[in-house]
């Protein structure tokens, strides 16, 4: 057996929040990128059969530590604070947790105000919350995956279920939004990071967004098109083996693509939809469209890709404003060695 048959190849699954809309009269006005304070709830193996995790964020934790989200409040001053599930994951109870072959891992959220100091577990996913100040200055927010009185994440998976699949992927699973005065202030997204020594066997290639919130519109306009750009990195690993890679990409949405066309659907009217068109390095692409690709034999070879998301200002009319829609943006990255 020859040095590259003892590599194998899998699938890098890259999940991406395309949006959230408000709809007003007047011009796009962009949101911060928040990409750089998401929550990273890193996953190792101890044993086999058996995981550990911690929490990190991507900047670095604030004073509180990684698995705060939170804000700093003014006195008086109200927000609203809302945890959901997007990607691959999905809200149960007070958890965060995945689907399909993750749904054992269940992420705990807590409800977090430090003056007076407040840690409650009655929080339901997926549901609003009002935050206030009425005595002074305080931060107030949610706490995920903590380890706080015994409450991290909890991984328990189903015999056959081995994640060392996942090795080296990092896949959405929710995000985390505080917004007051009828704008968002945070918005923050949750992912699953599974560790690279997950697998003795490493893949040949790795894949990720580079701006990834990039694709996250606040505010657009009624007959106005509007655009987004994120980036695609796809890269050889240090030991895959010398020669050319070729590789596949292919693009997949959450609620489906009916006639390849990607959809976000309405949070408040779940049958409602506007399209959006993706077009992958200025060219436009179709659901489930199949791109071939290769990466040269040197140590550290990559591709970068830009992505434009296109929203059609003509889609937008009759909307109510103040609707909110949104999607899952899925790259799968397949090596074809």
């Amino acid at each position: 057996m020859n040095d590259e048959a003892s590599y194998r190849l899998h699938n890098v699954i890259l999940a991406l929040l395309c949006g959230v809309l408000g709809l007003t009269s007047y011009g796009l006005r962009a949101s911060a990128v928040q990409g750089s304070g998401d929550v990273i709830i890193n996953i190792e193996k101890n044993v086999p059969g058996r995981y550990s995790t911690t929490v990190t964020r991507n900047s670095g934790a604030g004073s509180l530590g990684a698995s705060y989200v939170t804000t700093n409040l003014s006195d008086k001053e109200k927000l609203v604070g809302l945890v959901q599930g997007a990607g691959q994951g999905v809200c149960s109870g007070r958890y965060l947790t995945g689907t399909g072959e993750l749904q054992g891992i269940s992420i705990p959220i807590a409800m977090f105000s430090q003056r007076p100091y407040r840690y409650e577990k009655n929080y339901l996913c997926g549901s609003p919350v009002n935050f206030a100040s009425s005595n002074g200055d305080n931060v107030v927010g949610f706490v995920l995956g903590a380890t706080i009185d015994g409450d991290s994440t909890q991984i328990k998976l189903a015999e056959n279920i081995d994640l060392s699949k996942y090795a080296g992927q990092r896949i959405l699973l929710g995000n985390v939004r505080l917004t007051g005065d009828n704008r968002e202030i945070q918005s923050n997204n949750v992912y699953l990071s599974f560790a690279r020594t997950l697998r003795s066997d490493p893949a040949v290639i790795e894949a990720s967004f580079i701006k990834l919130d990039a694709a996250r519109f606040s505010e657009v306009a009624i007959n106005e098109d509007t655009t987004k750009t994120a980036m695609l990195n796809v890269r050889r690993i240090s030991d895959a083996p010398a020669t050319l890679l070729p590789f596949t990409i292919t693009f997949e949405s959450k609620k489906g693509a009916p006639n390849s066309e990607f959809r976000m659907y309405s949070h408040e009217e779940p049958g409602k939809f506007i399209p959006y068109t993706v077009r992958f390095n200025k060219r436009a692409i179709g659901y489930g469209e199949l791109l071939n690709y290769s990466l040269g034999s040197t140590n550290g070879a990559s591709e970068l890709f830009e992505i434009n998301f296109v929203i059609q200002g003509k889609d937008l009319v009759g909307l109510k404003g103040g609707t909110h829609f949104s999607d899952t943006f899925t790259a799968v990255v397949t090596p074809g060695l």
